[in-house]
């Protein structure tokens, strides 16, 4: 779906707009180059809106599996019902959505948390994550874990891949990353208060919602849940 959506609209974004087109941020060619190729076919109007209408519902239906994720937290890690989870998170989206609809001029608010979180952030979540399954985790606890019920083998060079070369490639890809964009980034908006008001927007949801993960630790820690880690799976899993 994205791969697909990217080799149509870049190459007619490139063609319509030239190199200017990347100086758009990661939502604008879209809006700009495609309405171009639908004016210049035949049945534009047709496929324009066929186009934009799948795009609408592909945005639905990501938005709802990116968010189903959070209810599963809410009702497990903190013990919320169902309902109650789903108002807590939807007065979440509404706060997130009037935020950037409030501030859409320019779409600097959307762009500035598209780089921060949408970039950024899930970059070193993949660091994290990489780290915590290799060194924390544990390979030989994660290769065993893996074919529980598993019908295909996988190479234990798969393990030593994921605790030494992923996290170390992740962590030089980063740096490279920081170095050749984050201090001019940092500069472009020091004198945009959209985008600092951004960025204080971002750093508050990610302390709210890290509170609420160290209190569902706490609680699953309680419940045993991570009793594992020290003492091995148990039998009744393997």
């Amino acid at each position: 779906e994205v791969c697909l959506g990217g080799l149509i609209t870049l190459p007619a974004a490139f063609i319509f707009l030239g190199a200017a087109s990347q100086e758009m941020g990661t939502f604008g060619p879209g809006f700009t180059a495609l309405p171009n190729v639908f004016a210049n076919m035949q049945g534009g109007q047709f496929f324009g809106f066929l186009w934009f209408f799948m795009l609408f519902i592909a945005a639905i239906t990501s938005s709802l599996s990116m968010l189903q994720p959070v209810i599963a937290f809410f009702e497990e890690g903190l013990g919320l019902k169902r309902h109650a989870a789903a108002a807590i998170l939807g007065l979440l989206s509404v706060i997130g959505s009037g935020f950037v609809i409030f501030f859409s001029k320019d779409l600097t608010a959307l762009d500035t948390l598209d780089f921060w979180v949408g970039t950024t952030a899930i970059f070193i979540l993949a660091m994290v994550q990489a780290v915590m399954y290799g060194w924390i985790f544990g390979i030989e606890r994660g290769h065993r874990e893996l074919h529980v019920g598993a019908h295909i083998q996988v190479p234990y060079l798969v393990q030593i891949m994921l605790k030494y070369v992923t996290p170390l490639y992740l962590i030089v890809i980063f740096i490279a990353f920081c170095y050749s964009n984050v201090p001019g980034y940092v500069t472009s908006i020091m004198n945009n208060r959209v985008a600092v008001v951004s960025i204080c927007f971002v750093i508050a949801v990610a302390s709210f919602l890290t509170l609420l993960v160290h209190i569902a630790g706490i609680r699953w820690m309680k419940e045993g849940r991570y009793d594992f880690l020290y003492d091995g799976i148990p039998d009744e899993d393997l």
